[in-house]
């Protein structure tokens, strides 16, 4: 199983896919961060600021973040677990994985590993750069520096990493079926994008909400309720999520680990050719 491991990020470390993944996150944070001190500085013609400035202090970052993570870095996750399993379908490469290596499911517990570590950087990368970004903003705003609790950024980064990897599941399992990376990154990016959204507005509309329970099992409404319940007074007055923290979780890695049993079913008893 190490060697597995080893093998597959030796292969892919300096796989585009990462390294442009990594790169866009570290800029979409970036400019969350730099259009929010914008607006925070910038009142409109009644006076009133859309963005409070406390929000994109030090002590804030984590809380910040959250909207850099979803929908957009949930998208990123989908798209590059879909070229991660689909592209060893097109290249060829399982086969060969097959016949020289160890079996079709240390395989694919090594590429999960390797995945989830991945993921594990990109959560990395977000916080990072979020918390750079909230200093820079202190530092021309003249404000003190004082950072969140270390188990709050540890459950910042736990639920970030949670969205990121079961998101990137739906890549996974959806490069697996189809067994190429086009389709499966089109049709996740359509099924968390619209798809869904469309499903939970028509069926909250049924019978007066008479079946909103249903909708409280999406993946998007719990990665929703996730990032929603980190917050503070100085984000102002905001909607309950629709679900609890908890609930988010235990939703979420049930979807994970669902999808990756399933990945792995195909892998096993289909023809990977």
């Amino acid at each position: 199983m190490i060697a597995t491991i080893r093998a597959e990020w030796r292969k892919s470390r300096f796989r585009p896919a990462f390294l442009v993944a990594g790169g866009v996150m570290a800029g979409i944070t970036a400019l969350v961060y730099s259009l929010n001190w914008y607006l925070a500085l910038h009142p409109n013609a009644a006076g009133d600021r859309a963005v409070n400035i406390a929000t994109l202090y030090p002590d804030q970052f984590v809380n910040s973040v959250m909207g850099a993570a979803f929908p957009v870095g949930a998208a990123m996750a989908i798209v590059v677990g879909a070229i991660f399993a689909g592209s060893e379908f097109g290249w060829g490469t399982l086969k060969t994985m097959f016949t020289q290596g160890p079996g079709r499911l240390t395989v694919w517990t090594g590429r999960l590993v390797v995945f989830g570590a991945w993921m594990l950087i990109l959560t990395a990368v977000l916080f990072a750069i979020g918390a750079g970004s909230s200093v820079v903003v202190a530092l021309f705003q003249g404000h003190a520096i004082a950072w969140p609790a270390a188990i709050d950024i540890a459950k910042g980064m736990g639920g970030i990493w949670l969205v990121f990897a079961v998101n990137g599941a739906i890549g996974l399992a959806l490069g697996t079926l189809i067994r190429q990376s086009a389709a499966a990154l089109g049709i996740g990016l359509i099924y968390v994008l619209a798809v869904e959204i469309i499903a939970v507005r028509f069926i909250d509309l049924i019978n007066n909400g008479a079946y909103k329970w249903i909708t409280e099992l999406f993946v998007n409404q719990n990665a929703t309720a996730l990032t929603q319940s980190f917050t503070s007074p100085a984000f102002g007055r905001a909607l309950a999520p629709a679900v609890s923290a908890e609930h988010a979780v235990l939703v979420l890695a049930a979807y994970g680990i669902g999808l990756v049993v399933v990945a792995a079913g195909l892998l096993r008893f289909r023809d990977v050719t």
